[in-house]
């Protein structure tokens, strides 16, 4: 598959990604207060057909896809630090908002929106 077909594939999705963005940026998610993210992306990964997803004791969720020799892994944080003042944001970081070029919300420039 060449890039240009890679982009236009991954343009399909577009619309879903950033309706799951901004569903998740909608809990407030600061350190050990994370489970609302996880529940919703627990959700997403099953929608998206993962072969297995888990919740580990500690909060930390894993999703597999696939067989095989090789695994690829990704690792990231989902939790956010708090908002601080409400009145330094010029919106609701819980709310967000979205236009043309882009999203704003509390962790969407984090690895919780990546």
């Amino acid at each position: 598959m060449d890039l240009q077909a890679i982009k236009q594939a991954a343009a399909t999705y577009g619309p879903a990604m950033t309706k799951f963005l901004r569903e998740i940026v909608a809990f407030p998610g600061e350190s050990a207060e994370e489970k609302d993210h996880v529940k919703r992306i627990e959700q997403e990964m099953k929608d998206l057909g993962f072969d297995e997803v888990e919740v580990d004791p500690m909060g930390n969720i894993l999703g597999y896809m696939g067989t095989g020799k090789t695994l690829i892994a990704f690792d990231g944080h989902i939790d956010t630090v708090g908002i601080g003042n409400r009145d330094n944001w010029d919106f609701d970081p819980y709310d967000g908002f979205e236009d043309e070029t882009k999203i704003g919300g509390r962790g969407v420039s984090d690895q919780l929106g990546g």
